[in-house]
């Protein structure tokens, strides 16, 4: 009978050891607990679900942020149930619907805790999507948020270890993989792909067709003014990628054309426009790549050069021009 009532209170003892988590936002309040119970705490990130949206995009914001702080970190994390993590990351999402034309209409309030209630850091996110993009959980606006929020989360779960960490992500990845062009008119997007690759492959940039295998990506973003005086300006934005999607660096250029000069096909242009670009794309790429991603040259003839021969088109081509196109690698 002792026995037995000794187990009694040992379990009495152990549930009221396990204090609730606090929960704001308006979860309930409980006992922060004991510091000393940190010390059997695992490194690791409990995402609760989200107030203020329904229960299934929580998750998939929850599950966004989650497969971030696990391949990228190779931090532990979890959806609920992972009540011996060290860290908790709350969110409550709120609404603008007083503004349907608000450019960001959805923010989310977050809060990263300890597991003994320490708040360690507080802080809201504009979420960069359109309520059409939140309301169908477009994947673009989750991979942001996963990246943004588990980025920010990991910063904080490991302090000065973070510049170290998830380095493995980047083991068999090489080259550079070049993304969609757009903007342009006529054939353009299409035309400016294609050049570049060309001219990144004849200036010894090792390229790939996988872009899970890449190193880099690039993309291009073409603006064109509005027509003045049979004139029309031109703004053409490189833009190379790290493998966690974030801009290491742009080469910018600009130049003016005649009026819809470029509304059906580029032709030479493209060459032109690609092989005074390169420069700049190669310098981003080489102050960025750990693995040195200029292959080395073996005396393999090089595909044809970007410029051609022939005179140039009618169309104005794009050089580069002094101070401006393309600027200093940032």
């Amino acid at each position: 009978m002792t026995r037995g009532l000794s187990l009694i209170v040992l379990m009495v003892f152990v549930l009221q050891a396990c204090g609730p988590l606090p929960r704001p936002f308006g979860r309930d309040e409980g006992d922060p607990g004991n510091k000393l119970a940190r010390q059997i705490f695992f490194e690791g990130v409990e995402v609760q679900p989200l107030t203020g949206t329904t229960k299934p995009m929580s998750r998939l914001v929850a599950d966004a942020i989650i497969e971030n702080l696990q391949k990228t970190y190779e931090i532990p994390a979890a959806y609920e149930g992972m009540d011996r993590s060290e860290f908790v990351l709350l969110g409550h999402v709120v609404e603008n619907r007083t503004d349907p034309g608000a450019a960001k209409p959805v923010s989310i309030e977050w809060q990263l805790l300890r597991r003994d209630g320490e708040v360690v850091e507080e802080f809201v996110q504009a979420v960069d999507a359109s309520r059409l993009d939140w309301d169908y959980g477009a994947a673009p606006m989750l991979r942001k948020i996963g990246d943004d929020i588990g980025t920010r989360v990991a910063k904080s779960v490991l302090g000065e270890r973070f510049g170290s960490a998830g380095q493995d992500r980047l083991l068999g990845r090489s080259g550079l993989f070049i993304g969609p062009v757009t903007g342009a008119p006529g054939d353009g997007n299409t035309s400016l792909r294609r050049a570049v690759a060309v001219a990144l492959g004849g200036g010894g940039v090792k390229l790939t067709n996988n872009p899970v295998e890449a190193l880099f990506t690039l993309n291009g973003t073409v603006e064109m003014g509005p027509p003045e005086n049979n004139a029309q300006s031109i703004k053409i934005v490189w833009a190379v990628r790290d493998v966690d999607g974030n801009v290491v660096g742009r080469a910018q250029q600009s130049n003016v054309v005649a009026a819809g000069s470029l509304d059906q096909t580029w032709g030479q242009t493209s060459a032109f426009v690609a092989a005074a670009a390169t420069e700049g794309i190669i310098k981003v790429v080489e102050r960025n790549n750990p693995n040195k991603i200029r292959g080395p040259n073996l005396g393999a003839p090089r595909p044809p050069r970007a410029i051609p021969q022939s005179p140039p088109p009618p169309t104005p081509s794009l050089p580069q021009v002094p101070g401006r196109a393309p600027p200093p690698p940032s």
